[in-house]
């Protein structure tokens, strides 16, 4: 038994860690902080998803996650439940 526990050990030492990246949504329809509240609150359930952040003067949102688990399109969708529009935004171009 000690030795399979080793060998358990041993794999989950070697896997890879998670991707985590933090994606740039645009979120129209946002008028207020409980707005931003709401947003957040709906994408933190997904699992994968680490943090977030709203802006409703901005229009956008941040996400911390792991698109393995909780890719863009997911969080959109989870944002436009709610009755935003909400896409990725495009990153700003290289200098």
């Amino acid at each position: 038994m000690g030795r399979i526990a080793a060998l358990v050990l041993t794999f989950a030492a070697c896997a890879a860690p998670p991707e985590v990246r933090t994606t740039r949504f645009a979120v129209g329809g946002m008028v207020c902080r409980s707005c931003e509240e709401g947003i957040c609150a709906a994408v933190r359930k997904l699992d994968g998803v680490e943090a977030c952040s709203a802006d409703h003067a901005a229009g956008a949102a941040e996400v911390r996650h792991d698109p393995a688990r909780a890719p863009a399109a997911a969080i959109a969708e989870a944002i436009t439940k709610l009755g935003y529009t909400a896409s990725p935004a495009e990153p700003p171009p290289a200098p």
